[in-house]
């Protein structure tokens, strides 16, 4: 069987090499900075059998070659290594690519910024690249989950997952402030009858489907104690219907497109929704709202009390392109036009 065409270095080779471009030295220097503790192992390590088969492949590739050979008192002439001049400019042109898999970047994006950070040079250009790759890896993702079923979807589910959190990491240490993960856990779910995103209300003042239910998870219902001294509540829910987002958004009601963040639209940056439900009772799991506008098995992420003296402006309040629509709210419904994900959920649950 005949192994494939051979295109690029291997990434011990990458590694050996980028040491080399740092200055000439010997291969037990190399692998003793590939080793588990060495400088270069903590992000990427390697044996030293497959160091040594690594730098005779630099020199086989002419991306190496022999600087001189020094004498050891403890052991057998060392042969000193440096990069040639087309092996630094091989490796260059290498660490300024953005890993082209998400299974790549813990080996060798993390690799590529040790070096540009071992090198005093800024790794922003290469962020930026990144960030583009997983945003493309991301949209890809999504289409394929659209589609898949059964096994097939928990593995979509999967890497999607891991898709954002890397670009979630990305992202984070493209910002200055070095913002740490953020993870949300739901403290329950949702039960009404709003089983599809199209047909919904807009808001949950305009809900006219009922009672609804905040089925509250067992580590979280003491929380709910005293709840019930307050007519109204603020629901905050992670819309798990709506995948990606866009910088302007179709409203429901006027269909203008407007800034993400001047609307209500499911469809933005961090996919939260924040709704106001009146509580009809608190129960020792659940919580019983008349009227709330979100999906049936929404995730809760927080409640809030409603507090008129805190909640409610006490100088002029402007409500912008609202202003000419707000009372459409209680005629209008939601359409398909943000259900990236409820067709599948549909079909799934009719099956």
């Amino acid at each position: 069987m005949s192994r494939p065409t051979r295109t690029e270095p291997s990434l011990p080779e990458w590694a050996a090499l980028g040491l080399l471009c740092e200055s000439p030295t010997h291969g037990w220097a190399i692998a003793e900075a590939l080793g588990p503790t060495g400088d270069i192992g903590r992000v990427y390590s390697c044996t030293r059998p497959l160091v040594y088969r690594a730098l005779r492949q630099l020199q086989t590739d002419g991306l190496a070659e022999v600087r001189a050979t020094t004498t050891s008192a403890t052991g057998p002439a060392r042969t000193i290594l440096g990069a040639t001049r087309r092996g630094r400019a091989r490796f260059h042109r290498w660490r300024n690519l953005p890993a082209a898999h998400v299974r790549d970047l813990r080996s060798e994006l993390m690799l590529k910024l040790l070096f540009l950070d071992r090198s005093g040079l800024d790794s922003s250009a290469l962020l930026l690249d990144q960030q583009a790759v997983l945003a493309r890896t991301e949209a890809a993702l999504e289409a394929q989950l659209k589609s898949a079923t059964g096994f097939g979807r928990i593995l979509s589910l999967w890497r999607l997952s891991v898709g954002r959190a890397a670009l979630s990491f990305v992202e984070g240490v493209l910002d200055s402030r070095v913002v740490e993960p953020i993870v949300y856990h739901p403290i329950g779910y949702v039960s009404s009858s709003h089983t599809e995103l199209s047909g919904m209300p807009l808001q949950a003042m305009a809900d006219t489907g009922g009672e609804s239910l905040i089925q509250i998870s067992a580590p979280h219902r003491g929380c709910l104690a005293d709840l019930d001294g307050f007519s109204h509540v603020w629901v905050m829910a992670h819309l798990h219907e709506v995948v990606g987002w866009e910088p302007t958004v179709r409203t429901f009601l006027d269909n203008e497109r407007h800034g993400a963040l001047a609307t209500r639209s499911p469809r933005r940056p961090n996919p939260l929704g924040l709704s106001l439900a009146r509580i009809a009772r608190v129960e020792a799991t659940q919580v019983v709202v008349d009227g709330l506008d979100l999906l049936d098995g929404t995730p809760i992420l927080d409640l809030k009390p409603f507090v008129p003296l805190f909640d409610t402006p006490s100088d002029d309040v402007r409500i912008g392109w609202f202003e000419l629509h707000a009372d459409e709210v209680f005629t209008r419904r939601s359409d398909d036009r943000f259900a990236r994900r409820s067709r599948r959920a549909s079909s799934a649950r009719t099956r």
